[in-house]
């Protein structure tokens, strides 16, 4: 099959969009994570591998996702200690690292959504680049992160990290485009407008020569936490008598 990265006819891989690690899965645990969906006629599936596509890129391709996907999973999940909580007026709002490597960390996230916008797999049916693709493509072939504001990234952080992984969504803030990511506890706002970032986004956005700052969210008060409610009383309704739960290969709608 034509791997969609290099373009060459080669055998491709089981890749995953979003990275394993960031799922939380234990494959010591005897009950594997399930992609739970609430789409008429689809069913819970187990993911013991996390949600992969096959249909994306060759095993070479996949290779060169790799630093940049170690080193977030360094950050974000391995070394999440050592950010500094921010606190205004007693009250936590957020969290910052003094110092992080902006290239690595700029290039994982404008993989991720490379590979969410060429995916086949129903949970990023809604990330669509248009024309932009081949320009985030190009990028991503040179190894270069860009400026701030060339798919600028803006960060949030849940409170907790015992948190699910909900479908990434297009949205706009002023206008301005924008792509939602979920990973874990970490929440990826990945402009996809050419316009440039403005306030309150400018001051906050992935930067070099600049402090890693992400925006603390409640989590137990968040409107994802009703969603992800909503779903788990949804699927354990269909999984009375007369549903089913399937372990297939991954298909479904992840919320």
């Amino acid at each position: 099959m034509i791997c969609r990265f290099c373009g060459e006819n080669r055998k491709l891989v089981e890749a995953h969009v979003i990275p394993r690690s960031f799922h939380r899965i234990d494959p010591s645990d005897r009950q594997p994570s399930r992609l739970v969906t609430n789409v008429e006629g689809r069913y819970t599936q187990k993911i013991r591998k996390g949600v992969y596509d096959a249909s994306i890129v060759c095993e070479e391709c996949e290779r060169r996702f790799a630093p940049w996907d170690d080193y977030a999973d360094e950050l974000f999940l391995k070394s999440w200690d050592r950010f500094e909580k921010i606190t205004d007026r007693g009250h936590e709002i957020g969290y910052s690292l003094p110092a992080f490597d902006y290239p690595l960390l700029k290039l994982f996230f404008l993989s991720v959504l490379w590979r969410a916008a060429t995916s086949d797999h129903v949970m990023f049916s809604k990330i669509d680049l248009g024309p932009r693709e081949s320009v985030l493509k190009k990028a991503i072939e040179r190894s270069d992160p860009g400026s701030i504001d060339f798919f600028g990234v803006v960060l949030q952080a849940f409170d907790s990290p015992n948190v699910g992984i909900l479908d990434p969504h297009p949205e706009r803030f002023s206008g301005v485009r924008f792509c939602r990511f979920y990973l874990s506890h970490i929440i990826a706002f990945v402009k996809v407008d050419g316009r440039p970032f403005t306030e309150p986004f400018s001051s906050a956005a992935l930067g070099p020569d600049r402090p890693l700052v992400l925006v603390q969210k409640n989590f137990m008060t968040s409107p994802e936490r009703r969603i992800m409610r909503r779903l788990v009383i949804a699927d354990k309704r269909k999984a009375q008598p007369g549903s089913q739960t399937r372990e297939e290969p991954d298909k479904g709608a992840s919320r």
